[in-house]
């Protein structure tokens, strides 16, 4: 069954204002307990949490993954033997969240006021409280460093700590909810030593990212393989995101003219290329969440988000969710459609690239895909 397109509401409009940013006096800090359940907010001398701190998903007001209620076992108040952190002033910065995906639109937005200048107050997140905990991630580890940050400069806390300043910005991203331009500005700064200025749009042959080798995931086609034999055959690129190194990443959405792959977060990596890029998602299902349209919407990137009508869930495995494509053969086919498309599209300065991916017509048609 060929591809169809992917519904794509359109996005909230992206907000050209710096978020708010709040100073508190007299805070208590709540890191990860058992007993306490998720990491807190963190609190006012009030008990009240500070809704700046909180991760939000969509539009509402509910906290994604924090806990704001106060501390039951701590009625009568903050105990005695919990201590007063070291420094007069911190500038926490949310959660160190160590999935690829969820750091760059989660952990990330937090630090968009570090793209003006160094901290004046020492950064406190969320995070490891030891540098060998960081060492398995080293993509956290290299974004910190291309903004200048060691994971050394991450204060964190694995004790309740009573802090007596703190300054909170609130987020420059929130998913499926809104974008500041902000945040578009930090990323760019940050991927721009990846690749040099006469590298973009340099590579004709196509690209696609795939998750044939993962382990373990959020989700994945378990048939993808059926789907990545033919695009290679028919001179697609199969790259796997997992062995590339961050900077290598960005620079290939950089270099390619055009990149495909299935749905996930390897593709926010366009977050850090230049604007325009052009991208061909493979999804599981019809509609698209409204974290990947924010995307695309701040990078300025033109994206086709197909599906396989009759596309079903199977056995998960090691994945949060695994589905099978009815026809792999059709989806390959379609994959290749749409990327010939992108590819022959006339690039203002630049030539057109129809000439090297024209035989992807003579091979598998122009249907609607």
């Amino acid at each position: 069954m060929t591809l169809r397109a992917c519904r794509t509401p359109r996005p909230l409009r992206l907000r050209r204002d710096l978020p708010a940013v709040r100073t508190v006096e007299t805070v208590l800090y709540l890191p990860h307990s058992e007993a306490r359940g998720q990491p807190s907010a963190l609190f006012d001398a009030a008990r009240r949490f500070i809704p700046e701190s909180v991760d939000i998903r969509g539009t509402g007001t509910a906290p994604s993954w924090q806990r704001t209620d106060w501390p039951q076992d701590w009625a009568a108040g903050v105990p005695a033997g919990v201590p007063e952190a070291p420094e007069e002033t911190y500038l926490f910065l949310g959660g160190a969240h160590l999935h690829y995906g969820h750091f760059l639109v989660t952990t990330l937005p937090r630090f968009w006021p570090l793209l003006r200048a160094r901290p004046a107050a020492p950064i406190l997140c969320y995070a490891p409280t030891h540098d060998s905990l960081w060492q398995p991630y080293r993509f956290a580890i290299d974004i910190l460093a291309r903004l200048g940050l060691d994971v050394r400069d991450i204060h964190a806390f694995d004790t309740p700590m009573r802090l007596r300043r703190v300054i909170v910005p609130a987020p420059a991203f929130q998913e499926e909810g809104f974008a500041h331009t902000v945040f578009r500005d930090l990323c760019r700064t940050i991927g721009a030593g990846c690749y040099a200025p006469e590298e973009v749009d340099a590579e004709e042959r196509p690209a696609y990212l795939a998750k044939t080798r993962l382990a373990g995931g959020v989700r994945r086609f378990a048939n993808e393989a059926a789907v990545t034999e033919i695009l290679a055959r028919e001179g697609i690129e199969i790259l796997h995101p997992e062995a590339m190194s961050f900077s290598e990443q960005v620079r290939l959405f950089a270099r390619r003219r055009v990149v495909a792959g299935s749905l996930g977060s390897a593709l926010h990596t366009a977050l850090f290329a230049p604007s325009g890029r052009r991208v061909v998602a493979l999804s599981p299902g019809p509609v698209i969440n409204p974290t990947f349209l924010l995307v695309d919407a701040l990078c300025g990137n033109a994206v086709s988000y197909l599906h396989q009508p009759g596309t079903a869930e199977t056995e998960p495995g090691a994945f949060g969710s695994q589905q099978a494509l009815t026809d792999p053969r059709a989806a390959a086919e379609g994959l290749l459609r749409r990327i010939e498309r992108m590819a022959a599209a006339p690039v203002t300065g630049r030539r057109r690239l129809s000439a090297a991916w024209g035989r992807l017509g003579r091979m598998v048609g122009r249907g609607p895909a």
